[in-house]
């Protein structure tokens, strides 16, 4: 019986050993593999992604605004790329200061890639300087044409290098490793085997039999979570009927949001068909015009579709800024700031537009009023706030800005503006994406019930309370910002 007995166990320890062996050994080919092939690939994929974003971020510089240079010297150095910019007539309106685009001599062109925009990726060798550049080339909104260059590290010896160096230290582990587990597998196999025996009576509803749960080890745990489940099957079994209803509600639930889905598809498309409409209506009125030699007519007629392709751009855009939202793609970059100046500066900036609208606008908060959150976001929440407050006021047309204690952690800002108040049932509806009370008086503003949802988002981020509430003669708008240092 012992004779019977002993292969029987060699072959559950040799069965270990081998399989643990090949894990490792694949494992190790994968990742030389992957350090060999995708290394390149993946510093090529990043260079290029962070030319991108430079270049979106120099679209954004003003060639008229008196930081020009100084934010795209910062560009560069924040990025380690070289920034180059001519005029349309090859008048350069800016040079990068870096060695990058000062090599000279020939010049080898490889690996060209054109973008959808029209812009391009190209490998440019500099043979005298021996030195690889990827240049990207691209031309801005007001006909300027950048070049950018990046220089491509030597990745191919470091790459050898680190191949070599990990083999090697790979190697060794590998074979330590191996050693280790010969030396140690006997001490499991007996209770996998024990372990074996008990989950077959298991299986055959069979909970009588128990493992043995004297090690003070991971198998130990593994046997008394065996004994656990057998205790804990039958119980299992019995609650199957209410995980089935518990089920049901998740499906019902998933309905629920695939319904959300659909109403808000219908409402994207509900907003896209009217100014669609619109613009084809007046571009074959245009059309006729221009034909029949009305040109001023037909002038006339492609503002109006111009400024209804404007509003639709506006949608698109507002709607990607709420789904980076929802996406949880969107993250806060806190910081202490005044908000009270902040909300200065901004009805300060806006008082020409509360002139022309006959608004009249009242404050009423402190001097200062130190927070810690994302300065930008909660000044778009005050802004949506201040425009909808605009857009709705009405009797005095006034609108009243407070900042209070919300409670030992929060700050309350609220915007109060004269105005028909909101029904009861209707105040949780503001914040859904689209919710708007008067539709046509929206359109006629271009706006789209998407601002609301943005600021309901942007609470979110900050864990912070918000809210509406109706008041006497109007409606109050508040949200909460967490307090900082002074």
């Amino acid at each position: 019986m012992r004779n019977v007995k002993k292969p029987k166990f060699r072959s559950i320890r040799v069965k270990l050993f081998t399989r643990v062996a090949l894990i490792f050994l694949c494992a190790i080919l994968l990742f030389l593999g992957l350090n060999r092939f995708a290394l390149p690939l993946l510093y090529a994929q990043s260079a290029k992604r962070t030319m991108l974003r430079v270049a979106d971020s120099a679209e954004t510089v003003a060639e008229d605004d008196p930081t020009f240079l100084s934010k795209l010297s910062t560009l560069e150095k924040e990025n380690g790329v070289s920034l180059d910019i001519y005029r349309k007539d090859g008048q350069q309106v800016y040079f990068g200061k870096s060695e990058f685009s000062s090599a000279i001599g020939k010049v080898t062109i490889s690996d060209r890639e054109y973008l959808k925009d029209g812009s391009s990726f190209e490998t440019r060798r500099f043979e005298r300087e021996n030195a690889v550049f990827l240049v990207y080339d691209r031309v801005l909104p007001n006909g300027n044409t950048l070049e950018m260059y990046s220089k491509m590290s030597t990745v191919d010896e470091n790459t050898k290098t680190a191949i070599l160096l990990t083999t090697c230290t790979s190697a060794a582990a590998l074979l330590f490793a191996l050693c280790f587990m010969y030396f140690y597998t006997g001490r499991f196999t007996k209770p996998l085997i024990e372990m074996r025996d008990v989950t077959k009576g298991i299986a055959d509803m069979d909970f009588t039999r128990k493992c043995k749960t004297g090690a003070a080890d991971e198998i130990g745990e593994l046997s008394g979570s065996i004994n656990r489940l057998s205790d804990s099957l039958k119980d299992t079994l019995e609650d199957l009927n209410q995980k089935n209803a518990q089920l049901q509600k998740d499906i019902e639930k998933e309905h629920a949001l695939e319904k959300m889905r659909k109403d808000f598809i219908a409402s994207v498309s509900h907003e896209l068909k009217t100014p669609i409409s619109i613009i084809s209506g007046y571009a074959e009125g245009a059309q006729l015009l221009a034909e029949n030699g009305k040109s001023e007519k037909a002038v006339e007629y492609c503002k109006i579709i111009e400024g209804e392709a404007a509003r639709m751009n506006t949608l698109v855009l507002e709607l990607l800024e709420l789904s980076k939202y929802e996406a949880g793609a969107m993250q806060v970059q806190k910081e202490n700031f005044d908000l009270c100046a902040m909300m200065q500066d901004y009805l300060t900036a806006s008082a020409l537009s509360f002139e022309e609208k006959g608004i009249t606008v009242e404050t009423d908060f402190p001097e200062s009023a130190p927070v810690f959150a994302d300065s930008s976001k909660i000044r778009m929440v005050f802004n949506n706030y201040i425009q909808n407050a605009c857009s709705h006021a009405a009797g005095e047309k006034k609108i009243k800005v407070s900042v209070t204690p919300y409670d030992e952690k929060f700050l309350k800002f609220s915007v109060f503006n004269t105005g028909k108040p909101i029904a009861e049932e209707d105040l949780e509806k503001v914040w859904q994406s689209f919710y708007r009370a008067d539709k046509a008086h929206s359109r006629k503003e271009g706006r789209f019930g998407l601002g609301l949802s943005i600021v309901g988002e942007i609470e979110k981020l900050h864990g912070a309370p918000y809210g509406v509430e109706n008041a006497e003669n109007g409606v109050t708008f508040w949200a909460c910002v967490e307090k900082g240092k002074a």
